[in-house]
C-alpha cells in the first residue's frame, strides 16, 4: 500500500471500469479498483488473480521480445510499469499503414506462444523507437485454442471498422498478411476468423 505522499505525487490520467491509471514521473501505475457490489473477499481474490495474470503475461511477452512496458513493481492490486513516451496508434495509424506489418508480427508472436490479448485496439498500442508496443493486457489470458485467436483478430477488425473505417480493410489485410507469414497456424486461424465473422453477421440479422 502506498503512503499518502506517494499518492499525492501521482496524477490520474485514466479511469476505467476495472482500473485507474496514474502517471508518476517515468512510471505508469495501474491500480485495480474495488467493486462495492461484490462480496469483499471475492472482490479481493479477483483483483489479486487478475493482477497476477497480467504481470505473468507481460513478463512472458517481454522475454519473448514482444514490445511491452517493463514492469518495475507489482503487488496484489497494482502494477508499476515504464512510461512509454509515444503516440497511440489510434491517432496516427490512418497515415501510417506501414505500422500494420508490425502489428501483425506482434500478434503472431502472442498467438504462437499461446497468449490472447483480449483487447486488441489501436488505443492499446503505442509507437516508440519505431516499435509498436502492446499495452493493457488486463483482459489477456493463456490459450492455444484456434477459436480464441480468431476472436482476438475479429475484435481488432471490429475496432478498425468502427474507428478507422476509411482504411479498415486495407489495414486489416496488411495485418493478416504479416500474421500469417510469421505464424505457422496463421492460415488455420484466419479460416476460423471467417466463421467467427459469419456468426457475428448472423446475430446482427
Amino acid at each position: 500500500m502506498r503512503n499518502l505522499g506517494e499518492v499525492i505525487k501521482m496524477k490520474l490520467i485514466k479511469s476505467g471500469a476495472e482500473a485507474e491509471i496514474y502517471l508518476k514521473k517515468n512510471s505508469i501505475i495501474k491500480r485495480r479498483i474495488n467493486k462495492g457490489y461484490r462480496q469483499a473477499e471475492l472482490d479481493s481474490k479477483l483483483i489479486n488473480s487478475r493482477t497476477k495474470s497480467e504481470v505473468k503475461i507481460l513478463s512472458k511477452l517481454e522475454r519473448l521480445g514482444v514490445p511491452v512496458p517493463t514492469i518495475k513493481f507489482s503487488n496484489k492490486s497494482e502494477i508499476e510499469m515504464e512510461y512509454l513516451d509515444g503516440p497511440i496508434l489510434k491517432n496516427i495509424i490512418e497515415k501510417n499503414l506501414d505500422l500494420c506489418e508490425k502489428i501483425g508480427n506482434n500478434i503472431a508472436l502472442l498467438h504462437k506462444n499461446g497468449i490472447i490479448h483480449g483487447d486488441l485496439t489501436t488505443s492499446n498500442m503505442i509507437l516508440k523507437d519505431s516499435k509498436v508496443y502492446f499495452i493493457d493486457l488486463g483482459l489477456g489470458f493463456f490459450s492455444d485454442r484456434i477459436e480464441d485467436k480468431a476472436v482476438d483478430l475479429h475484435l481488432l477488425y471490429q475496432v478498425l471498422e468502427s474507428t478507422h473505417s476509411s482504411v479498415a480493410n486495407e489495414a486489416f489485410s496488411k495485418i493478416l498478411k504479416a500474421y500469417q507469414k510469421n505464424y505457422i497456424k496463421g492460415k488455420e486461424v484466419i479460416n476460423r476468423l471467417e466463421k467467427v465473422e459469419l456468426r457475428g453477421r448472423y446475430k446482427k440479422n
